[in-house]
């Protein structure tokens, strides 16, 4: 176990270092959206050299000055080369080879933890700064939702398999069929619209961070409700579907005719083996719910991870070190959540061993 631990580890990383490298050559192709204001630019120029991915050429001599104003000479062919002008110097800031850069961007990275800095959401705030000032929302709005639709789920589930082809599992069937089809920025915005500008009970979008009183717990209500109908959808349908298959098996059927009870049949026997699939697939729902949450946290102004990786793509306002640090934080949750899920299966089912050898 230990080793197939270690092996799953070394992959995670493969792949996550494979997906980086890749964005990173992707976005140093793409036109670049340096800062507008001219002091912030010269700044964030002046950044790129420190952190190796440019170089400067000073050009003092007044003869190739003239040269360069008259356009006898051109100071830089580079399309992405950048100029400040002056009178008596001339500053030409040209991008050195994207392998080069590259090379620089893993030993800032591994060394300084360096991502580079913002261009247009927070000029010249660290990428990643940018991105943790804003990671407690995003946690703490996924975490609760988490905490919400599991015990829901699982008695929902419960309790249609418990009550198979009633009026009850009926209408807990339907329920779940509707949800699960609704995507989960639909249902938001129908919250937001009926709560929040109809019946006015629940804040209309996120509250200020420095928000008093009860206002900064009745403002999670809407978007921790988006984001749990449907993974409360899916989660019921999964207990219902395993648990009623589980009931019918022999080996139930076997406690119940060694003299134990039907409440005890069930919870020593029946929803045991039913959570074999279950927890791993609560595990993975984390990843579908962070996912769902980009798109919500955009529709309620919720200043988290997702709404600043969208606002980093608005177009001719590209943010491209902001893209990789979030991309880096996504990508890294769902490779480990993957491998959390392989692992939960053991935890449940102990004859179930991963990697051993048959």
């Amino acid at each position: 176990m230990i080793r197939y631990i270690i092996v799953r580890t070394i992959w995670v990383f493969i792949v996550l270092i494979s997906v980086l490298s890749i964005n990173f050559s992707l976005l140093k192709l793409a036109p670049e959206y340096p800062p507008t204001e001219e002091e912030a630019r010269e700044i964030y120029y002046a950044r790129q050299v420190s952190d190796g991915y440019m170089e400067l050429t000073v050009i003092t001599d007044p003869d190739r000055i003239r040269s360069l104003v008259a356009g006898e000479e051109v100071a830089c062919t580079h399309p992405k080369c950048y100029i400040v002008r002056g009178e008596s110097r001339w500053l030409v800031y040209t991008p050195v080879p994207i392998s080069v850069q590259y090379v620089n961007w893993v030993r800032n990275v591994v060394f300084d933890w360096n991502w580079g800095v913002s261009t247009r959401l927070s000029v010249n705030t660290p990428a990643f700064q940018v991105l943790t000032d804003r990671i407690p929302v995003t946690l703490r709005l996924n975490l609760i939702s988490l905490a919400f639709y599991i015990p829901i789920g699982f008695l929902l589930g419960i309790l249609a398999a418990l009550k198979k082809n009633t009026k009850i599992d009926d209408a807990i069937s339907l329920g779940v069929m509707v949800f699960i089809s609704v995507p989960s920025f639909v249902t938001m915005t129908v919250l937001v619209m009926v709560f929040g500008y109809w019946l006015r009970v629940l804040p209309a979008q996120f509250p200020a961070s420095d928000a008093l009183g009860i206002v900064q717990y009745t403002g999670m209500i809407l978007p921790v409700l988006g984001l749990s109908f449907g993974a409360i959808a899916g989660l019921t349908r999964t207990t219902r579907a395993e648990l009623a298959e589980v009931l019918t098996s022999e080996f139930v059927l076997l406690a119940r005719a060694k003299g134990l009870t039907y409440r005890q049949s069930v919870l020593r026997h029946a929803m045991r083996n039913s959570m074999v699939p279950l927890v791993p697939d609560i595990i993975g729902s984390f990843v579908g719910l962070l996912s769902g949450s980009v798109i919500i946290e955009l529709i309620y102004s919720i200043p988290g991870t997702g709404r600043i990786f969208l606002r980093a793509l608005e177009a001719s306002s590209y943010d491209y070190n902001v893209i990789l640090v979030t991309t880096a934080f996504y990508t890294t949750i769902g490779l480990f959540a993957v491998l959390l899920v392989d692992l939960s299966y053991g935890l449940v089912d102990p004859r179930i061993r991963m990697g051993a050898k048959k």
